[in-house]
């Protein structure tokens, strides 16, 4: 039900993901590497706040009325997965570490990001991971070519931090997880206070291929010496309605929720007080797979329920479609496109399409 390493890598490539590489298989410890090798070509008719990582569209302002055309193999992804000896008591020691080449002030002069790095201890009954993984709050995942952009602070939220998580199976069907982890930012970090997370998810149908969960949130930032809270609440499903149709949906809504990458921050109130802007934020899209071709098309947005300073973004949406052809043997290839739209307060609604192609070899 939560995030891992094998549900990340099918996700992110579109395609069905073929077997991991083994690299040691023995009694007691096997290593595996996985990854794919990745050329993306994107096309905009706007200016964008990145030509890789597209998240929402700029002001509609002359100076951001340009096209553009980039190519990048910076997507590229690698992985390692590890699993270890028996502790006495039957629990696996394992771990992951997984990389990309991504570095936003380039294209192509890439650099090694680290994404995931945890050891977990994993009994018949419990898990308990240390190091960098997903966030419980956010925990569903668009399907989209825009790898990095990813729809987040448009609708899509929740990230990768540093924590420590305890996930407790009840049944084959059923979890709770909760998380203490980094707050990311100076204010969080200064005010001496982790971000704590929570999860419940269940399963069911054939193969207990569907899934949803609700999730919570809380921490707390000093901003100017007062106390801001982080706290946010929501759920995500991904339903396998039949077995080429599959629907995923997540929807949150909290204040002060930018360490999930949603755009809401604080915000200053007239008597001089700080607290965190309101947002409501999600996605739902519709998979459809025949024989070795995946078509898919969704909706993404993030609404603020307070108000916006002059020529600052507030709501945003994204409508996008695509199709994936996988061709075997790990080779596939795919076309996105995308209209996003922005409200920028006392200033003419933003506008940008893209379109993005990817080819993909994954192992």
């Amino acid at each position: 039900m939560i995030r891992s390493l094998p549900i990340l890598l099918v996700l992110a490539l579109g395609a069905s993901a073929p077997a991991d590489i083994s690299l040691v298989k023995g009694e007691e410890n096997t290593v595996s590497f996985y990854g794919f090798l990745r050329l993306e070509a994107a096309y905009q008719d706007h200016g964008m706040n990145h030509l890789v990582a597209s998240r929402y569209p700029m002001p509609d302002e002359p100076e951001y009325d340009d096209d553009s055309v980039n190519l990048t193999a910076m997507n590229s992804r690698f992985g390692f997965k590890w699993t270890g000896p028996a502790l006495p008591g039957g629990t696996r020691i394992g771990g992951g570490f997984e990389f990309d080449l991504f570095d936003p002030s380039s294209r192509n002069q890439m650099k090694a990001r680290t994404r995931l790095a945890f050891l977990e201890l994993k009994g018949d009954q419990y898990s308990l991971i240390a190091g960098q993984h997903w966030d419980l709050f956010g925990a569903g995942l668009t399907r989209s070519l825009i790898t990095n952009g990813f729809y987040w602070e448009t609708g899509n939220t929740g990230f990768r931090r540093a924590q420590l998580r305890y996930t407790r199976f009840l049944g084959d069907a059923q979890d709770l997880a909760v998380s203490v982890g980094d707050p990311a930012t100076a204010a969080g970090i200064f005010n001496g206070m982790p971000v704590f997370q929570a999860r419940y998810g269940f399963k069911w149908g054939d193969g207990k291929r569907s899934g949803a969960g609700v999730y919570a949130a809380w921490g707390e930032e000093k901003v100017e010496g007062q106390a801001v809270p982080i706290e946010g609440m929501g759920f995500d499903l991904s339903w396998a309605v039949s077995p080429s149709l599959t629907l995923l949906a997540e929807l949150s809504t909290g204040k002060n929720l930018k360490i999930f990458l949603s755009r809401a921050g604080t915000r200053p109130l007239a008597d001089g007080g700080i607290r965190g802007q309101k947002t409501v934020a999600g996605f739902l899209q519709v998979i459809y797979t025949v024989n070795r071709v995946e078509l898919y098309a969704g909706y993404a947005t993030e609404r603020f329920d307070d108000p916006i300073p002059t020529r600052t973004l507030g709501d945003s949406d994204a409508v996008y479609g695509g199709t994936v052809h996988n061709l075997g043997r790990g080779v596939s290839y795919g076309l996105e496109l995308t209209r996003f739209t922005g409200d920028y307060e006392g200033m003419n609604q933003a506008k940008a399409h893209q379109a993005t192609f990817a080819f993909t070899y994954s192992f």
